[in-house]
């Protein structure tokens, strides 16, 4: 983005494994999208902008949003055409600014699209909750081992696809009632209680709530995933996490697979690496790697 680099001022990075939490000071700046921008690394990543002191306007896809101090707004660099920085009143310009790689959230690419591009006043709920998360983490004096920043990273990841989830249901007010939004609760989080039974299945999720196989299918279509698709996401999810476990080094990868409701081993390490671009043995190794330092 155009303006960038001569506006930065300072800041810090806190790793946090399957994310990055950069904490910015700007100089009041308009960054633009250049002619013929060409795709970039991160833009494969959802960026997450809690303005700590300053307001941020954006344009992404053509939806234009606003957000001041404690607000949070989503986007990704592929479809952010423009972002301007403006200082508050006392002069100054912080963002923390969240980066997960898209692989990382358990949400379809439909789902979160419908998110990005919009702001949220985090005064209250979960929102609040992930404002406080991420301004805890943006402590300057805060220090982390690099196991501890992994564990962080992947509690950052839940707390943000919680908001994202919350706000689809959010907007979807108009088309479901609200006994149809706890029913999609309640089944995401039988889901969640039953990831290691091998058995688990839509047959068996829609035997449990007394409701038809098609019409569990079409509750998860509307929010932009399939049935089978979101419950691989969450083993996935909870392999990468205990497989990024220090505590968990000596524990055979096959043996965390069959935990979380994998079949065999081949299967599992080609579906990680389908998702995630590395095998789970690249993945715990390099993890590894990434904690001794």
């Amino acid at each position: 983005m155009r303006g960038s680099e001569t506006a930065f001022i300072g800041g810090h990075v806190v790793d946090l494994g399957v994310a990055v939490l950069e904490v910015r000071r700007y100089r009041p700046v308009r960054l633009r999208r250049e002619a013929g921008w060409r795709r970039a690394e991160g833009e494969d990543a959802i960026q997450l902008v809690l303005p700590v002191r300053g307001t941020v306007s954006a344009t992404w896809a053509g939806r234009q949003d606003t957000v001041t101090a404690g607000g949070l707004y989503a986007h990704d660099l592929a479809r952010l055409d423009e972002m301007v920085l403006r200082p508050d009143g006392h002069g100054g310009l912080e963002v923390a600014v969240v980066i997960i790689p898209k692989p990382v959230l358990p949400l379809r690419a439909p789902a979160v699209d419908a998110v990005l591009g919009h702001g949220v006043p985090a005064d209250s709920g979960v929102y609040e909750l992930l404002k406080k998360f991420i301004q805890a983490l943006s402590d300057e004096k805060l220090s982390l081992s690099p196991a501890d920043g992994q564990r962080l990273g992947m509690v950052l990841v839940d707390l943000v696809s919680v908001c994202f989830s919350s706000l689809l249901e959010c907007g979807a007010g108009g088309r479901e009632s609200y006994r149809r939004q706890d029913l999609v609760r309640r089944i995401r989080a039988h889901i969640q209680r039953h990831l290691g039974d091998h058995q688990l299945s839509p047959s068996s999720i829609a035997e449990a709530y007394h409701i038809s196989v098609s019409y569990l299918h079409r509750l998860f279509q509307e929010q932009g995933d399939t049935v089978c698709g979101w419950i691989r996401d969450q083993r996935l999810r909870c392999t990468r996490r205990d497989l990024a476990d220090a505590a968990l080094a000596d524990v055979p990868i096959r043996q965390i697979a069959a935990r979380w409701g994998f079949g065999a081993p081949a299967d599992f390490s080609r579906t990680f690496r389908k998702v995630y671009g590395e095998s789970p043995r690249e993945f715990r190794s390099r993890t590894a790697r990434t904690a001794l330092h």
